[in-house]
Parts: C-alpha cells; structure tokens; sequence
C-alpha cells in the first residue's frame, strides 16, 4: 500500500491551486486526503484554498491538520495564524505567527501579520516592534510601512505617522490604503514641515478655504458651490486621481465610542451591548445634497460643552429609511434633548425652518431586533432596559477579541480638508442614483464611486424619493 500520494497528482493539486482553480484543487484535495489521511501538503493547500473560498472555519479545521502532522513547517503555522486571524481569535493567531518566527526568523510577513494581531489586541507598543523588525528585514516593505503608520496614528505620535505613511506610498503607490490613511491623518493632524506629498499638498490647500458665511441667516446655495468648486478645483490641477469608499464625514471628539465592536457584538449575538443603553444621538435628516452639506458646515463649526462627536452621512443601509442623516452622539438623555433644543436653532437659522432635530436611541439596526429599544421615555424608565444574562456573552467575546487599551484617540480638526471632500464627491454620486433634483447644481459630471451610484438608483425599490413640496 502506498503511504504517499504520487508526485504527478501533487504536481496537478499545486497547479490547480496557484492558478486559482480553487473547486478543481479542493476536489483534488479531498481525494487525496481521504486516501492519505497523514499526507500534510494536501491538508495544506486545503486549507489555503478554503480560506480563499470564504469557508474559513472549515479552512482552520484543515489548518490545523496540517500542523498537527508537520509541525516544524514555518509555512502550515503561518496559514494558521492567518486563517485565525481572519476569525478574530487574535490571541491564538499569535501563538501561531510566534510559532513561524522561531521556525523562520526572517519571515518578514510574518511579523508584519504578527503585528497586525498585536495592534487588535491592543498592545500597540508591541505591533511597532514587530513592523520595524518587518521593516529592517525587508526595508521596501510597503505594506509594513502603511500598518506601522496606523499604528503611530493610534500612538499619537502623528509626525511618525505621516512619515510612515508617506515611504509606502512612495515604495508602492499603488496601495490604496496607504494613501486613504495618510487623508484620514490629515483630518486631525497638519503637518509642519514642508510638505512631501501630494496628498498633503491638497489637503493643506483645501484647509485654507473658509467655511464660514460672512452675512448671517441662512447658509446660501451659491456658498455651497463656491466651496465645492474651489476644493474640485485644487484635486484638479494638481491631478490627484483617486477616491475614497467612505461615505460619512466625521468631525470626533477624543473619546472612543468603540462602535465596531458593539456593532460585531450584536451582529453575532443578537444582542445590545451594555454601553449602548446609554447612547442616544439627535439626528437631522436633511432633504436635498445641499442641505447636507449645509448641515457638515454647521457640524464643523458649532461649540458643544463636550465636543461630541458628530457625522453627516448618506444612508446605504437597506433596512433603514431614509437618504440623508445628520447625527451628534450623547451619553445620556438629558444631554440630547438640551443638544436638540440649541440645534434645533441653529438649523432653522442656518438651513431651513422646515428640518427637525430629533433625539433617537443607539443604533438603528438595534430597533429592528428589539422593537422597544427605540422608544424613549424622557421622564423615568426606559422600556427596554440591559439584559444582565449578556454580560457575561459580552465579556466572553471581550477576551478573544481586540482591546485597544492604549489608543490615543485624536480629535478631528475644523474647517475643510482632502477627506470631507472625496467623500461629498460620493454623496453627489448617490443624490444623483436617488434623483434628488438639487444635485445638478453641483456640476459633477463624473461618477467617482460607483458601487454607490449603484446602491443609490436600486433604494429607490423599496424607498421612493420623497415629495418635499
């Protein structure tokens, strides 16, 4: 009996695989596997092509199958740790990618992937070692460069950030999150020294537009297009050609709301995190891309006592109606009512008399599970209260999962920047998949994002443009 597969089928099995014949090589995988059970590189190419497939639990399982039966092999631990990482078991894949370091200490990727888990974990000092080591083991590592970056950024040390984020770029330009990092730092960081890229360059001339309506009352429409055109114009003529996927304009404080993982905590336990039965948020649902914007410049330029954090955004959800929201996070009730009340001044002073300000409850996702969640009593207690049974679920998921004890969270900068703009480009693209009839004075005639465009045109389905008149 044969105790080894012949090389001519591992030969076809390895071709399949790197030629992302991915069902040919799981088939073949399998066939092999069955007949020998103990043989690693079929176990090993499983496991690689069901992650590639998407089926990543069962990609793990095969995974770890493959350490089992040759557990010196650097490559197996490190598919592992990706595999693992990829999960969101963060403290196991590292034990994995620690595992490939000591088989292969000049494993470069391996430490920047070790890197990437550290930083998940929250032990940011540790992810920076780990991405310079990358780095001095492979100096043109552009990637290595970029994650070392977002981990300065959280470290607060923004000059590094840039410098890091500004080498990846310079190693690989094509790496479109090196330079969608780089305008995300520059909406709480500008620069001082002279600048050394493109990006910062724009940035810093958009940053000189003034935002501000020199007659008061309302924010006039040929306002807004002045800024939108002068900003257009600079990303013109300097020929900076690219965008951003993001559709929502921030303005943050430096407090951490920590909205991915209640939102991961719900999405995989059907449950509203503890933290979030004290947030509520006044929202503004503006009627046209004008008022949208108009309502960012109010965002950028009212003083709250707490500087609470602030967005404008278009809503992509399908679940959720509407089209576009305005929102200030709060964290009690009191503070959104007193919040609603001076907003809802400043709105119809500088907007419309026609919107509203309203106070709303956590997420809108939440209400959809839990129908009594969204309702507020403002005098007394709410009606759906904290389930105690989750804590303990929540806290489980909390020590598997990432912690960012140590992130510096860096407040947004007033006035206009590089990023507000690539993102109104998109907000454009969707007013005109939604047909709100005001974006024609807007004068884009190119689609920038057109995934959004897209989702924009097929909400009109089952949410029709509402009749403002």
């Amino acid at each position: 009996m044969k105790k080894n597969p012949p090389q001519q089928l591992l030969s076809k099995l390895l071709e399949h695989y790197q030629n992302r014949r991915f069902s040919d090589a799981e088939k073949l995988a399998l066939s092999i596997t069955q007949e020998f059970s103990k043989h690693q590189f079929a176990w090993k190419v499983l496991g690689a092509v069901l992650k590639q497939t998407g089926r990543v639990s069962e990609s793990l399982a095969a995974s770890k199958k493959s350490v089992q039966l040759a557990p010196q092999d650097a490559e197996a631990h490190y598919n592992m740790g990706n595999t693992l990482k990829q999960l969101g078991s963060f403290k196991e894949a590292e034990v994995s990618y620690r595992q490939v370091i000591i088989l292969k200490p000049d494993y470069a990727v391996a430490r920047s992937n070790l890197g990437v888990t550290l930083h998940e974990l929250g032990r940011l000092g540790e992810a920076e070692a780990s991405y310079r080591k990358a780095i001095t083991l492979k100096s043109d590592y552009a990637e290595a460069h970029s994650l070392l970056g977002a981990t300065l950024q959280e470290l607060g040390r923004l000059d590094e950030a840039e410098a890091s984020y500004t080498k990846a770029i310079k190693l690989n330009p094509e790496i479109l999150e090196s330079r969608q990092n780089l305008v995300e730092l520059l909406t709480t960081y500008a620069p001082q020294k002279e600048a050394s890229n493109l990006i910062v360059t724009v940035d810093q001339e958009i940053k000189e537009i003034d935002l501000n309506e020199k007659s008061s009352g309302v924010i006039s429409n040929e306002k807004i297009i002045q800024i939108f055109c002068k900003s257009s114009n600079i990303i013109k003529r300097h020929h900076l050609e690219f965008g951003t996927d993001l559709s929502q304009v921030y303005r943050r404080s430096n407090v951490n709301l920590n909205c991915k993982r209640h939102m991961t905590i719900f999405n995989k336990f059907n449950l509203i995190p503890e933290f979030c039965f004290g947030c509520y948020k006044v929202q503004v649902e503006p009627k046209s891309i004008l008022e949208l914007i108009k309502l960012f410049i109010v965002f950028d330029q009212i003083k709250l006592t707490a500087n609470n954090t602030r967005k404008c955004m278009i809503e992509l959800r399908p679940e959720i109606s509407g089209f576009y929201k305005g929102l200030i996070y709060c964290s009690n009730l009191e503070e959104a009512y007193q919040i609603a009340d001076y907003l809802q001044i400043v709105i119809k002073e500088k907007i419309s008399p026609g919107l509203n300000a309203v106070v709303k409850r956590g997420c809108s996702e939440y209400a959809i599970s839990f129908p009594e969640y969204k309702k507020i009593n403002r005098s007394g207690d709410q009606l759906m209260n904290y389930n105690d049974d989750w804590k303990l679920i929540e806290e489980g998921h909390d020590s598997i999962s990432s912690k960012k004890s140590d992130k510096i969270i860096n407040p947004s900068l007033s006035g206009l920047n590089l990023s507000d703009v690539l993102i109104i480009r998109n907000w454009i693209d969707y007013a005109k998949g939604v047909g709100d009839p005001s974006v024609h004075l807007l004068n884009q005639n190119t689609v920038y994002a057109e995934m959004i465009y897209r989702i924009a045109k097929e909400r009109l389905e089952t949410h029709p443009w509402p009749d403002f008149v």
